[in-house]
Order: C-alpha cells, then structure tokens, then sequence
C-alpha cells in the first residue's frame, strides 16, 4: 500500500511540474506574438523617435530639421542626419525660434538674427509675431507710438519692404511658396463701418537680377464677419472666417462660393490630395466629443462633403494629415478617413499629453514628462 500511494503522488508531481513548464512555454510564445504583433502594428502607421529635447525648449521646425535652444547655444538636429547635428553660441537664451521653408531666424523683443545673415537686424520696435519663408521673412512689428508695421527681409538680412498700418489694423501676416517666389499674405481690420471688414492682400517677392522684387498681387474683403485662418493651393485661397468658408481664385479674381460653418472653427486642414481637406472644431471650450471634416472641391461652384464626427473618449488633438484625420488620446492614436470613417486605431507606448502637426506626414507628440516623440506616418 505505502508503494502504491508513493507510486501515485510521484506521478501527480509529474503531471504537475509537466502542466507548469507547458504553462511557461505557453506565455513565451504568446509574449512573442504579442511583442511582434506590437511591433507590426507600430510599423504598419510609420516611424517613431525619441527627440533630444524637452518641451519647455524654444525650438522651430522645418523640412525636417529642428532648430532648439540649449541653454546658450543653438542646435540644428536634421532627423534624417541625428549624428549630424551642429551647434552655434545665442550669447542668450531669452530667445524665440522661427522656421520654415527652410530658413529659421532667432529673435527677441525688437531684434532679429536670420541664420546664415552676418548681423542681428533692430526693427525699430516690438516684435508680435515673425514668419519665415524660402527666401524672406516678415516681422510684424509696433513702434513706439503703437503703429504696426510688416518689414520684409531677404534671407541676407536686408530690408526689401516695409507695409506701413494706415488706418486699418494689421492682424496677421504669413507665406506662401509658390512657383513664382514668395507670396505673403497680409490681414488687416477695418472698424470704421457699422461691421468689421476685414481685407486680405497679397504680395510676391519675386527675385530678379538678385534683388527681390515686390508686386502687390491681389485684394479682397471680407464683411460681416471675422477672418480666423488662410489657406493657399496652386489653385485657390480658402478664407476661414466666423460663420463661412469661403473660396477664392488664387488669383483673387473673385469669390467662387461659400459654406456655412457657423459655430465651428478652422482646426486643421491638409492639401495633400486633389481635394483639400478641412477639420473643424466646435468654438469654445469642453470636451472634445465631435468635429466636422468638409471635403471640397476646388471649382467655380461648390461642391463640398461635410461629415460629423464621433471621436473616441479622452481624445485631446486632432490634425489632417495627406487626407485623412489622426487624432491622439493619452493612451491611442486614431486615423480616420475623409469620409470620417475610423480605419485604425494603434496603441502609444507613452503618456500622450498633447501633439502638434509638424508637416502632412509628420507629427510631434509630447509625452507626460515633457519629452517629445516625433511620429512619421505612412
């Protein structure tokens, strides 16, 4: 009997320690699985980076090079180079960071330092806002008598034009790049009427025998309502204001249509495709439960699809990216389709606490902590 009973509890060990290896196995393989099946899914939307820098850096962005500042020295980290990257002395670090179209330029309260220029440029007065394009940049500054003024530079550093306030307000300023050079919008306001109007005015700086040439280009005024974003193709300018979305000829000949979108605000937008694509966003503050994409058609008469969307809970930033819209959790990032369609959803191995467009391929994410992923979409 003592035989038999050891006999027994010998083979229930056997049957034991056989259950908890096949148990290990078990959770190896699907580890593995797991691990790659991450993997893929990581792969399948792109590529993701750590950045060398934190959020609370000044930094700018452009055609894949960052420019940021570390404590007294500029850097410029080309993505597509990371062991590359250079460094120049800012002899301060109050300084903000302007990129684009390839040109990035320092600036403080009322100087400028254009990098590649040999002398920081006074502007004569604060600085509200700089813009850089491929061969200029404008500044848009207040002089002591609180005028405002557009200065605009050559890449040189020299003053090609200067757009003196007279008695509209200048709100805002920005580039185009387009094929015949630089085209710089302006906006300004005009109160003097019972309703706002606001104007939009193009010029392009053209470069001819090595000088920069500006040409006022077009004109065209909006009324009854204000003017929150602008968007240049090759073939349209599209006016985001209060209440509409309004189309125009890229040569401002005249107004082709306009879409009600009363209540929401221009959010995001993408030209990558034959049909520009525009996110918008309810106006005021709560929580971001739903957004509309219009899909439009650049012709004479309008012909535009507008869908609502659902998003996700504890979605916080959405964007549009080569046609479609990605929005961002803490936890996921959801890709959409034009037709607001939720094709994918794919899970962030970090605390997404807010992210930025940086191109139509390209976004930047900032993780709890302050550090900042740079994401690249397929």
């Amino acid at each position: 009997m003592a035989r038999r009973r050891l006999k027994s509890a010998d083979k229930a060990f056997t049957i034991k320690r056989l259950l908890i290896i096949l148990l290990g196995i078990a959770l190896i393989v699907g580890g593995f699985f797991g691990v790659r099946a991450f993997l893929s899914s990581r792969a399948s939307f792109g590529t993701e980076s750590a950045l060398p820098f934190y959020s609370e850096a000044p930094y700018a962005y452009s055609n894949g090079i960052f420019y940021y500042a570390d404590g007294d020295k500029l850097i410029r980290y080309d993505t597509r180079n990371p062991e590359g990257a250079t460094s120049m002395s800012l002899g301060t670090s109050d300084v903000a960071i302007a990129a684009g179209g390839g040109t990035a330029a320092l600036y403080s309260v009322n100087a400028v330092q254009i990098i590649g220029a040999d002398d920081f440029i006074d502007v004569g007065g604060q600085i509200m806002s700089l813009r850089c394009a491929a061969n200029h940049i404008s500044v848009l500054r207040i002089d002591s008598a609180g005028t405002g003024a557009v200065l605009v530079y050559n890449k040189s550093g020299e003053l090609v034009d200067i757009i003196e306030q007279k008695d509209d307000i200048i709100i805002d300023c920005g580039f185009y790049d387009s094929s015949e050079g630089d085209l710089m919008w302006l906006l300004t306001l005009s109160t003097s009427a019972d309703t706002p109007v606001t104007t939009l005015t193009t010029y392009s700086y053209a470069a001819q025998g090595g000088d920069s040439v500006a040409t006022m280009s077009g004109v065209i005024s909006i009324s009854s309502q204000l003017v929150d974003r602008v968007v240049f193709t090759k073939s349209s300018i599209f006016i985001s204001g209060t209440e509409q979305l309004i189309r125009c000829d890229a040569g401002i000949s005249g107004e082709s249509w306009r879409l009600l979108t009363y209540g929401y605000k221009l959010c995001d937008y993408s030209t990558a495709l034959t049909r520009p694509l525009f996110l918008f966003v309810p106006r005021g503050e709560g929580a971001m439960n739903e957004v509309k994409l219009y899909s439009v058609d650049e012709a004479a008469q309008s012909s535009a699809a507008a869908r609502t969307v659902q998003l996700s809970e504890g979605v916080h930033t959405v964007m549009a990216c080569s046609g479609k819209m990605v929005a961002f959790s803490n936890t996921d990032m959801y890709i959409y389709t034009a037709a607001g369609k939720l094709s994918r959803t794919y899970a962030l191995d970090f605390a997404c606490v807010g992210a930025t467009k940086l191109s139509e391929t390209e976004a930047l994410c900032e993780s709890a902590d302050g550090s900042l992923r740079l994401i690249k979409l397929k």
